[in-house]
C-alpha cells in the first residue's frame, strides 16, 4: 500500500519496514543499490509537530468564524494561534457564583515546544456577558506577561512566560486563575476551542449550592458555525459539579450548557440593562 501511495504521488516510504522494502525492490529490480532511495525526498515532519507548525493555520481557519473575537484582536495572528506548540492536556475549572454568573476560570494547561525558542503561551478567553466589566489573572505556574481586556468584544488574550526558553520536545506547565468582575446575567454555558487534537481535555464546572441548575448538558461543536452535537445529560454530583472529559479528543469545540437559573438579583447590584 505504501509503494502504491508513493507511485501515486500521495506518500513516499519513510518507515525502517518501508524503507527495507525498497532495498528489496532494488534488489529484484537489478538497479544499483540506492538508487530507488535517492529519489525520496527528505523524510517530512509527523504527527503533533505537523498539527501544531505547518497546519495550524488551517485547523484554526476551519474553526473559527470570520469576525470572530479572537481574529479582532489578533487579526491574522489569530491563525498562528501558539503555533509551535502542542497541547498535551488541558484541566478547566469554571465557578458560578450564587447568582448564576461564572465567577472564575482556573486553568492547567501541560504543552510541548516543537521548535527551539518558545518562550511563551498565550491563552484566550470569551466572556459570555459583554457588559463584562473587568477581568483579573493570577498565574500559578509561569509569569505573566500580559494582559488584553476588550470590553466591547467581551474577550481577553493573556500572554503567560514559562521564564526560560523551551528547546524542541521540551515540556511546560502553565497555571492560571482568571476573575470576573461583577455580573449581573447569568451564564448558560462554557466551552473551548480545541483546533488540533489534545490527548486529554478536562471540563469541570461548579455551581453555587444556592442555585444549582435543573439541568446540564455536554455537547461538541465542529466549528464556531455549527450547531451543538453529541448533546448528552449531565448529573450533579455531590459537590454541585458536572464534568466532561472526552475519550478522544478530536479537534473542534466542547462545552457544558445548563438552563433554568432562576435567583433574584440582589438589591446591590445595578439593575439588569434594557435588552440585555
Amino acid at each position: 500500500m505504501t509503494l502504491s501511495h508513493w507511485q501515486r504521488g500521495r506518500s513516499q516510504p519513510e518507515r525502517h519496514q518501508s524503507l527495507l522494502a525498497v532495498t528489496e525492490i532494488e534488489a529484484i529490480l537489478g538497479t544499483p543499490r540506492g538508487h530507488l532511495r535517492n529519489l525520496l525526498s527528505p523524510r517530512r515532519p509527523r504527527g503533533r509537530a505537523v498539527a501544531a507548525d505547518s497546519g495550524v493555520s488551517e485547523a484554526m481557519s476551519r474553526i473559527l468564524t470570520p469576525g470572530a473575537p479572537l481574529e479582532k484582536i489578533l487579526g491574522a495572528a489569530a491563525y498562528r494561534f501558539n503555533e509551535h506548540l502542542v497541547s498535551l492536556s488541558v484541566h478547566e475549572t469554571v465557578h458560578l457564583d450564587a447568582y448564576g454568573c461564572i465567577a472564575r476560570y482556573t486553568v492547567s494547561h501541560v504543552v510541548r515546544a516543537t521548535r527551539d525558542g518558545v518562550r511563551r503561551l498565550t491563552a484566550h478567553h470569551n466572556l459570555d456577558d459583554p457588559a463584562t466589566p473587568s477581568v483579573q489573572v493570577t498565574v500559578g505556574c509561569g509569569r505573566l506577561e500580559a494582559l488584553l481586556f476588550r470590553q466591547e468584544l467581551a474577550s481577553a488574550v493573556i500572554d503567560i512566560g514559562f521564564g526560560r526558553e523551551l528547546r524542541r520536545g521540551d515540556t511546560a506547565i502553565v497555571e492560571y486563575a482568571l476573575d470576573v468582575g461583577p455580573r449581573w446575567n447569568p451564564s448558560d454555558h462554557h466551552e473551548r476551542t480545541l483546533p488540533v487534537p489534545v490527548r486529554q481535555y478536562l471540563l469541570h464546572v461548579f455551581f453555587h449550592p444556592r442555585n444549582p441548575p435543573p439541568a446540564v448538558y455536554g455537547y461538541y461543536r465542529h466549528s464556531s458555525r455549527a450547531a451543538r452535537e453529541n448533546v448528552r445529560p449531565l448529573a450533579l454530583d455531590a459537590s454541585h459539579s458536572v464534568h466532561i472529559l472526552p475519550a478522544k479528543c478530536r479537534p473542534g469545540i466542547y462545552g457544558v450548557c445548563w438552563n433554568g437559573s432562576s435567583v433574584a438579583e440582589p438589591p446591590d447590584r445595578p439593575a439588569r440593562r434594557p435588552g440585555a
